[in-house]
């Protein structure tokens, strides 16, 4: 635990040294909720309260992209991130903390756009929605920071910045995040079961308003879970073999 809560501090130091990085994530959420949110479903208060929920689990999609599949291909390629993968500890501390560290940026990258739902639109949520919604984009955290980690190692440095540029955008639109919710027809309804955005945004939609989370898609975002876990694990000691053998 002590390893663990020394990983921890040491990623938190290491990402408020530049705020203005988490400013510029938050750009492309803020912008989707005063441009299309607010103005096309700010008088609808499912749709806005449902709306809000996507645009804080797109968030989650940014930060995790941003901070693993970046932030590691960055490390990856200087002496300190090799430095700090000879410290002891292993994967497992490693892994926790930086998922600790994007829950809490999570939960601070929401509040504007919680904010914004507030004040231009009619969502409603009681306090302890908005409570449980925070903890579910906090659980949304894990799957996607586990598929990030597992990029950020397994591809090459040069190419992640291209792949965790466009990947939240894929996801999001697999997902469903930027259709209905409650839609039955087409292509994203079809496909978004089966990928682990629609499962965590589901866990989010029945947190803060009357939702019932399909099967299907828990039980794929607990099979994802698991395969990323495998993978990101993988990715990491095949890393460590590559470069300290």
């Amino acid at each position: 635990m002590n390893t663990i809560a020394a990983y921890t501090k040491f990623e938190i130091l290491g990402a408020i040294r530049i705020p203005m990085v988490f400013v510029a994530l938050l750009f492309l959420p803020t912008v989707g909720m005063l441009l299309f949110v607010v103005p096309a479903l700010g008088d609808d208060p499912v749709a806005a309260t449902l709306s809000t929920g996507s645009m804080c689990l797109f968030t989650v999609l940014i930060i995790c992209s941003a901070q693993y599949g970046l932030g590691i291909a960055d490390a990856r390629m200087k002496p300190w991130g090799g430095y700090v993968r000879t410290l002891p500890g292993g994967p497992v501390p490693k892994m926790v903390s930086m998922i600790a560290m994007s829950s809490v940026f999570v939960v601070a990258g929401s509040i504007p756009l919680i904010a914004i739902a507030v004040i231009g639109t009619e969502a409603t949520a009681s306090f302890l929605d908005v409570l449980l919604g925070l903890g579910a984009l906090v659980l949304a955290v894990i799957p996607f920071s586990l598929l990030m980690l597992a990029i950020g190692y397994a591809v090459n440095p040069y190419l992640v910045s291209v792949i965790t540029s466009i990947a939240p955008i894929i996801l999001a639109y697999l997902g469903g995040l930027f259709t209905d919710p409650n839609s039955t027809g087409g292509f994203t309804s079809n496909v978004s079961p089966f990928i682990p955005t629609r499962g965590s945004a589901e866990l989010v939609w029945a947190a803060i308003g009357d939702y019932t989370p399909n099967a299907l898609s828990m039980v794929m975002l607990g099979v994802w879970t698991v395969v990323l876990a495998f993978l990101a694990y993988r990715a990491y000691r095949s890393d460590e073999g590559k470069r300290f053998r």
